[in-house]
């Protein structure tokens, strides 16, 4: 009997775990993969990987999902029944459209093995159906393919994106963090890339240049230096748009080695080629080998390249990039070789951007010598730089109380030019635990560039986050802040509603108006009384009368009698007779 039970529980046990995993496979069908469900999808942001066919949206976690330390993300969306009949209208095998979705699961599986500040971080796996996959990744602004105008699976392009250009400044400090990851796959995880190109870098939405793309990575012989299981890639001998299922990489960034059928001498210099034909792209404006994936229009370009090609590089950088470029693999320099290029070297610019990269790690010392530089620096350079270089950093910072008071001016002059969404995304929550603590001559700062903040925030952030600051400089007791919130008030009161300016805001200017002894703060108490009666019901209006025959009472001087006059003119034009009858 106890055998037939047991019998019976593991039945039922295994029955249960199959209803469970029909269940599960159900669900996903009609939601999607896991990251679809945990985060909600809001715009999309670009297109990245091979034949950048992945779509790449920015995205809000989910109740459900895992805490992250962004307050937004990237989920990346491979759509599979798009990608199929993309492939049966190219004419291509399933087989093919199986290899390239294996070769989106490596790329996914090595990106979460691989843990460096130069390669994308990997939120939540990829998780798939028979309809889609998905993955989400730290935010990401988009690819440099997409920045350098190629917008292929884009829907609706980002305003950011469109008529983008990126100068010489952002290239520069791009490519010097490319270089840095690549030292890191030489030398640290042992890796070769094979599929350097525009889209597979990244840039973030702090502005970093990081690695994915990993479907095509193979491990390096520590020994040898060669790879470990060396192999040739396949291409055309005529022109041929596999993009919709590229099963090896973009031939315009591939080193020869890998192309020539039986080259052994393959190691992880084939990395450099690519590089070096991607920062040719980048400087250019146009890549160096567009051959359409035509091996024999590939080769061709290769030994007939000229000095003609290279005229529309720097001088500085020219003889590095050939080097980069060589056919012989043995000729081409390291990664970090590659930095200590003039090229890089004797830009002062250049040369902050790096210092920014490691700010948190200097002492207060150096980071005020450098601050003082920086301010000096403001005109060299661009507004993307300064949105995506400079900023972030200087964000971060703000954490470091004894810095504060030089920080905050630089970021809050960089928000000026950012629209009320990107502050909300990333300024604002650098800002929020400053408005919380500040106090002082900070706090003094921020009142002065209230008008700034208050036309930035949502409605949402003005009331946990600004009003409160606000309040306590009135409750302050310095004049200098007491003056400053009183400028402002009007700003404030027009964002907020009827309810919190009685609640929170007109009780304090009517308590600066009476009980102040500096007649500046009680002058600027009175203007703001005058100026917020168009926006007052009868009772509002009449507490104002009440607090004028108060001070009037009690002060004489002209500057108050003058504000009083002032006040009673708004008053006179915003209300009836009848109302100075009653109030009589």
């Amino acid at each position: 009997m106890s055998l037939n039970m047991k019998t019976l529980q593991q039945a039922l046990a295994k029955a249960s775990a199959v209803i469970e995993k029909t269940v599960t496979t159900t669900v996903q069908e009609v939601t999607g993969p896991r990251p679809l469900q945990d985060y909600e999808l809001l715009d999309q942001a670009g297109s990245g990987g091979p034949g950048l066919a992945w779509r790449i949206y920015t995205a809000r976690p989910r109740d459900a999902a895992a805490s992250t330390p962004y307050p937004v993300v990237s989920v990346w969306v491979l759509d599979k029944r798009a990608l199929s009949e993309a492939r049966a209208r190219a004419g291509l095998s399933r087989a093919a459209e199986d290899a390239f979705l294996d070769l989106a699961r490596a790329d996914a599986a090595r990106l979460v093995r691989l843990r460096h500040p130069g390669v994308l971080h990997v939120v939540q796996a990829l998780d798939e159906t028979k309809a889609a996959m998905a993955m989400v990744t730290e935010p990401l602004f988009a690819s440099v393919s997409n920045a350098l105008g190629c917008l292929d699976n884009v829907g609706k392009v980002p305003k950011e994106l469109k008529g983008m250009e990126m100068g010489i400044l952002e290239i520069k400090h791009g490519l010097l963090q490319v270089a840095e990851t690549l030292d890191f796959l030489h030398n640290n995880a042992h890796l070769a890339h094979r599929a350097i190109s525009p889209e597979t870098v990244f840039i973030t939405s702090s502005g970093s240049w990081k690695l994915g793309g990993f479907g095509f990575a193979l491990s390096v012989d520590q020994a040898t230096g060669g790879l470990a299981s060396s192999q040739q890639f396949h291409y055309s001998d005529y022109d041929v748009e596999d993009t919709a299922l590229p099963l090896q990489p973009s031939l315009n960034y591939t080193a020869p080695e890998l192309v020539r059928s039986g080259d052994s001498k393959v190691g992880s210099t084939c990395d450099i080629f690519s590089f070096g034909c991607l920062a040719y792209h980048l400087v250019a404006h146009r890549p160096l080998l567009d051959c359409h994936n035509n091996v024999k229009m590939y080769m061709n370009s290769l030994t007939y390249l000229t000095s003609e090609a290279f005229s529309s590089i720097p001088t500085d950088l020219v003889a590095d990039l050939r080097n980069m470029l060589s056919v012989d693999a043995a000729s081409r320099p390291s990664a970090m070789a590659f930095t200590g290029s003039s090229f890089f070297r004797h830009d002062t610019r250049l040369r902050a951007l790096r210092f920014l990269d490691h700010l948190l790690e200097r002492d207060n010392m150096q980071k005020t010598e450098f601050l003082k530089a920086l301010s000096d620096m403001w005109k060299d350079f661009d507004s993307r730089v300064l949105r995506y270089k400079v900023l972030p950093p200087l964000c971060a910072e703000l954490r470091n109380m004894v810095m504060q008071q030089m920080i905050l001016p630089m970021v809050l002059t960089i928000a000026e030019s950012q629209d009320k969404d990107d502050f909300e995304l990333s300024t604002l929550p650098a800002l929020v635990p400053v408005f919380t603590s500040a106090s002082g001559e900070t706090l003094l700062l921020l009142v002065k560039r209230a008008d700034l903040i208050i036309s930035k925030a949502t409605n949402e952030h003005l009331i946990s986050h600004i009003l409160p600051m606000l309040v306590r400089a009135y409750d302050d007791t310095d004049p200098r802040l007491q003056e400053e919130v009183l400028r402002r008030t009007v700003t404030l009161s027009r964002q907020l509603d009827m309810k919190l300016l009685k609640q929170s805001v007109l009780p304090r200017v009517h308590g600066l108006a009476l009980k102040t002894t500096v007649a500046a703060v009680r002058v600027n108490a009175l203007r703001c009384l005058g100026d917020l009666v168009p926006s007052l019901d009868k009772t509002g209006i009449v507490e104002i009368l009440q607090t004028l025959r108060r001070c009037t009472a009690v002060d004489h001087s002209a500057p108050t009698l003058m504000c009083t006059l002032g006040v009673a003119n708004a008053i006179y034009k915003q209300v009836t007779l009848d109302m100075f009858v009653h109030y009589r």
